[in-house]
């Protein structure tokens, strides 16, 4: 079941969110990130990231966007983009979420689930994509992985989560056919604009 249908009720299911950072080791190669200086701030401590989530002080870059998707949209290979904003200092979090109705399934999911994230085409490692599972008040069991962001800095940056199902698997609801489930975030930071104009003076 794809993240994205647990969106609204994320952040208020979080209470029962744990750190399950050895979750199918080798899932996330750790690969070196790219230039700190046109790279937001990411968070390496996990606590702080689960923190942050649980005391609702993030925001998800998809909320940011005004594409809309339905979970049919997300329910077979192919590729999904979102057009985000960002416009202040709240922390961003970027991620790639599963759910199915036991933990038994969601472990087994994971054996034919792969997933990579990455920001301007460099892999991002596991320093700063912390596996995390919980159970949702409905019974559906999640694992997410994900990367909180601050201090970004103006500009233009390109974010994409790959989950590559290597077989036909379901989640205890549905089949999803194999493939790669591609979601892009072609991000735009306009902080600090300044919207109120100013009169020249008179001559």
């Amino acid at each position: 079941m794809k993240t994205r249908r647990y969106i609204p009720t994320f952040v208020m299911m979080i209470s029962g969110l744990l750190l399950i950072s050895c979750l199918l080791p080798g899932m996330i190669p750790l690969n070196q990130t790219p230039a700190a200086d046109v790279m937001p701030t990411m968070e390496k401590d996990a606590n702080k990231v689960i923190e942050a989530l649980a005391n609702n002080k993030v925001v998800r870059l998809e909320t940011l966007a005004k594409e809309q998707y339905t979970d049919q949209d997300a329910s077979k290979p192919g590729t999904i983009t979102y057009s985000p904003t960002i416009t202040d200092d709240t922390p961003t979090y970027f991620s790639y979420g599963w759910c199915t109705t036991s933990e038994d399934i969601l472990t087994k999911n994971f054996e034919h689930i792969k997933v990579s994230l990455y920001f301007d085409d460099k892999q991002l490692g596991k320093d700063v994509v912390h596996p995390l599972s919980f159970t949702r008040t409905d019974g559906l069991v999640c694992a997410d992985f994900g990367v909180l962001m601050t201090d970004w800095t103006d500009g233009e940056y390109t974010l994409k989560a790959v989950a590559t199902f290597d077989d036909k698997i379901n989640d205890g609801i549905a089949d999803y056919p194999a493939g790669d489930y591609v979601f892009v975030y072609n991000v735009t930071v306009k902080k600090g604009e300044n919207t109120s104009l100013t009169p020249s003076p008179s001559p």
